[in-house]
């Protein structure tokens, strides 16, 4: 769990947005974001990109957590509603997984609970291990 730690952690672009990984293992992640003004668009509403940056960093972690190295080879995102504040939920679980592919469903919610946002993404596992890409 300590390299998955660290493999999470090291997630710069994720940290650079503001996304707070709650807690991820197993094939699942949670992931929050605090809405802040620099995340709204010209609409004062949230940028379709930081709810897909909050989902994708919680399918990153959860496609990881097994400890074999996996990148994005398709993800897609559906949203259902406008945001001006408050704090989001990415609740990331797997959906399937064999040794080349893995599928994953994340949930975005707002601190009620109310449905924003439903990404899909599929991962390519490499041979390689998240340890091996802390090493490079």
């Amino acid at each position: 769990m300590d390299e998955l730690r660290r493999f999470v952690e090291q997630d710069a672009f994720a940290r650079h947005v503001g996304v707070e990984m709650v807690a991820y293992g197993d094939g699942r992640a949670s992931a929050r974001l605090e809405v802040e003004a620099h995340h709204l668009n010209s609409a004062g509403r949230l940028h379709g990109g930081a709810v897909f940056a909050l989902a994708d960093a919680a399918f990153s972690a959860a496609a990881n957590s097994h400890g074999t190295l996996a990148v994005s080879i398709d993800a897609n995102i559906s949203y259902f509603a406008a945001v001006t504040g408050g704090t989001l939920t990415a609740e990331a679980r797997e959906v399937s997984r064999n040794a080349k592919l893995a599928t994953y469903v994340i949930e975005v919610s707002d601190e009620g609970g109310g449905p924003i946002a439903y990404f899909r993404g599929t991962v390519y596992r490499k041979r390689a291990t998240i340890g091996d890409a802390l090493k490079a």
